[in-house]
């Protein structure tokens, strides 16, 4: 084609952005669509897709595990009242069997604080160097009819003990197997929120315990 041409198809040109909820705070949301995964390794879940009752639409797609084969009892109970929690604030209907009870919860208005969550990432473009990342999370909800209220902690989440612990020693052995790229950087947090809907890990990571 000409350029005339071109530049016209360039002008009509429709822009794709990205709708991804990439800060914390207290939003009204729906729950758009769902996932029921159940892997041949690892642990099976329930992915909801959440999305904001405002102009701009943001999504957050969030993993709720669910109970596995070996699981202790202090494991499942939590896994399943942490779905039952936010299916019911959804308004969904527990008088209905299987998918239809999560059906019934879909795009209803409820309301949902998200946290910004640190956790242990790896710099590809780095040698895989161990970094401390972080990304946005549901944290809790509430029916439409209840207010959230809670202080800054509620909004931000830092590494537990044992995954600080962890990450301080894979530092420590990428710091001693690349020396002459190690530097006095090494230890901070890296702030760009990392905008996938979800993680890859399959594992009970969410897990409080």
């Amino acid at each position: 084609m000409d350029f005339n041409t071109e530049m016209n198809s360039i002008s009509n040109q429709q822009l794709k952005t990205n709708n991804f909820l990439n800060k914390a705070g207290i939003e009204k949301v729906i729950i758009k669509d769902y996932q029921l995964v159940s892997p041949e390794k690892g642990t099976p879940y329930l992915e909801l897709n959440f999305e904001t009752i405002n102009e701009e639409k943001l999504t957050l797609k969030q993993r709720f595990y669910r109970v596995k084969a070996g699981d202790s009892p202090e494991s499942a109970e939590w896994k399943q009242e942490r779905i039952k929690r936010v299916l019911s604030n959804a308004g969904c209907n527990f008088s209905l069997t299987g998918e239809e009870v999560i059906k019934s919860a879909l795009n209803k208005p409820f309301n949902v604080l998200f946290k910004q969550v640190e956790y242990i990432g790896y710099n590809k473009d780095f040698n895989n160097k161990p970094e401390i990342k972080t990304k946005i999370e549901y944290s809790f909800s509430e029916p439409i009819n209840k207010e959230i209220t809670g202080n800054q902690s509620y909004f931000y989440s830092k590494l537990r003990d044992k995954d600080q612990a962890k990450f301080e020693g894979e530092l420590l052995m990428w710091n001693r197997d690349n020396p002459s790229t190690s530097n006095n950087t090494s230890n901070q947090i890296n702030n760009n929120i990392d905008e996938k809907s979800v993680s890859e890990n399959i594992k009970d990571n969410d897990l409080p315990f």
